[in-house]
């Protein structure tokens, strides 16, 4: 697993949020959701304490990712085709780990659009074409985020 050190130095930094290692339970929790084991490794040891923003780009503690993915729109929609909700855009749009990825590679994660969608009727094939790909790995993203430098633009047109 990498050294998370120096990545979470910088979010701490840049967004003035602390991290602290989370909760086991929360851990267990998304791991259950299909969070990949680089992801679980970094929240177990750096979860923020509170939103970290960073150049419109929310990084959520775990209860709150907990509740993007069960109370929340998209991810309550979407946590059944396999993308879990782990960050978002400060206009509610989520970053997501796309974890139908096949196994024993890296998992992508991708950015679907909150709005502009009859989400009750969407369907695992639409969602496919919805999602843009915004990183390779959890890592790219992190290290993305500090930089500032993550497209926040969502797909729109994708689904009809």
């Amino acid at each position: 697993m990498p050294d998370w050190t120096s990545l979470a130095k910088q979010m701490t930094e840049k967004s003035g949020v602390a991290l602290r290692p989370a909760l086991q339970e929360s851990c267990s929790a998304l791991q259950r959701m299909g969070i990949p084991a680089e992801a679980i490794a970094f929240f177990s040891e750096f979860e923020p304490a509170q939103c970290a923003e960073i150049e419109d780009v929310r990084l959520w503690p775990l209860q709150e990712v907990l509740a993007e993915n069960t109370d929340y729109v998209p991810g309550c929609y979407i946590v059944q085709y396999g993308y879990v909700v782990f960050a978002t855009t400060i206009f509610g749009d989520a970053f997501c780990f796309d974890t139908k990825t096949a196994p024993g590679r890296e998992v992508p994660i991708v950015l679907i659009a909150h709005d502009g969608y009859d989400w009750d009727a969407v369907t695992e094939e639409e969602i496919a074409r919805l999602k843009k790909p915004i990183a390779a790995d959890f890592r790219g993203f992190l290290q993305n985020y500090v930089d500032g430098m993550l497209d926040i633009q969502p797909n729109y047109d994708s689904v009809s």
